[in-house]
């Protein structure tokens, strides 16, 4: 039974995501993208025009999967930001094999969407256990360049340990937090 042509776009976003973050977003061919979504390679064109809307719908759809994943975190700071760490955590096998999502939504992408709703996230977070804007920001970007370190040298070193310090650390920094 054929798929209702409705989520083709979502599948090739799909499709299009795995492709950049298993091959990286300059080796990701408009041809590989309709195979991997089972398409027509003649019907990826429909949706993405050029290898820069291709970046683009990696981008936000990244941006879209991170947001959505933050959602389920609760409303709770402390514990919201516990579970972002463990994710990263849980993940250590696919970071090791093609880097994090966060990085893979702006490699390529010229996107910074994706981190700039991070930061933001993470700094509301920081702003509900009592810190001001500023230092609630400074903490932020602190968190994700930490734990994105980590994943990095985790990926470099085919290694999970530094990535698992990381977080590690940061969880016992975010429980000690307070303004």
């Amino acid at each position: 039974m054929p798929r209702p042509a409705s989520d083709k776009r979502e599948r090739l976003t799909t499709a299009a995501i795995h492709l950049a973050r298993t091959e990286g977003i300059q080796s990701t061919t408009l041809a590989a993208i309709a195979t991997e979504a089972g398409v027509a390679p003649g019907s990826v064109y429909y949706y993405f025009k050029t290898k820069d809307d291709v970046a683009a719908a990696v981008a936000d759809g990244i941006a879209e999967l991170l947001a959505a994943q933050r959602a389920e975190y609760g409303t709770d700071a402390k514990a919201a930001l516990a579970a972002l760490l463990s994710a990263y955590v849980d993940d250590a096998a696919a970071i090791r094999a093609h880097g994090t999502l966060l990085a893979t939504a702006s490699a390529g992408t010229g996107s910074d969407r994706a981190h700039r709703e991070a930061i933001d996230w993470v700094s509301e977070q920081f702003e509900a256990l009592g810190f001001a804007s500023p230092a609630a920001r400074a903490r932020a970007v602190h968190l994700l360049a930490t734990v994105e370190g980590g994943a990095a040298l985790a990926r470099a070193l085919d290694d999970p340990s530094p990535l698992e310090r990381e977080a590690a650390h940061l969880e016992r920094w975010v429980e000690n937090s307070s303004s």
